[in-house]
């Protein structure tokens, strides 16, 4: 049996190896939407801009990144804060050896120490096995928007899978920020 992976937090040095994880399924599949190839820039603005509000993991297997999963704003008004949206790629040559899994369960983790109430994914249609594979972790499907999306000659549907933790019943306290949870919470589910 192969050693598991190790998920950690990201940085500057793993947009190489994600963007070229993610144009995989960009350039040959309907399960993400874009149409044009995501570049280095792209990535390092977008975790430059979100990293400090929420957590963005890599797996590395052997020092080699494999898969990536990260949160960013469901919406940006401020009644949304305790929501976020939740995506993760995993390399081809990995799939199978559990790394999704890995990425998620720390993912969410810090998620919830970080006092989010809600997190949303949104999966490009027909995906049985990512919406099998959210299900797993608690998300239920709340919806879908039909022919949203118009990708390699089709229109797509887009489905919502939605994850609730913790107490809606009562005013919620604020966000911790990322840096303060990130490191004890991926120790403790590292030990796991």
């Amino acid at each position: 049996m192969s050693a598991p992976v190790t998920v950690r937090e990201a940085t500057a040095a793993d947009w190489p190896a994600v963007t070229d994880i993610v144009n995989h399924y960009i350039a040959t599949t309907t399960l993400n939407l874009h149409t044009e190839a995501r570049t280095l820039q792209d990535w390092t603005a977008d975790w430059t801009r979100y990293r400090e509000r929420y957590p963005w993991l890599v797996a590395t297997d052997d020092d080699r990144v494999v898969g990536v999963a990260y949160a960013g704003p469901w919406k940006a008004r401020n009644a949304y804060d305790w929501c976020a949206e939740v995506t993760g790629y995993v390399s081809t040559d990995m799939r199978g050896r559990r790394v999704g899994h890995a990425l998620y369960r720390s993912l969410l983790a810090v998620l919830d120490a970080q006092g989010f109430r809600s997190q949303i994914a949104v999966i490009g249609l027909p995906n049985d096995p990512s919406a099998g594979f959210h299900e797993s972790f608690g998300f239920r499907h709340v919806g879908t928007l039909a022919g949203v999306g118009f990708k390699n000659g089709t229109w797509l549907d887009v489905g919502f899978w939605q994850r609730s933790a913790g107490d809606t019943s009562q005013a919620p306290d604020p966000l911790l920020p990322c840096a303060d949870v990130l490191k004890e919470v991926l120790d403790a589910v590292g030990r796991e």
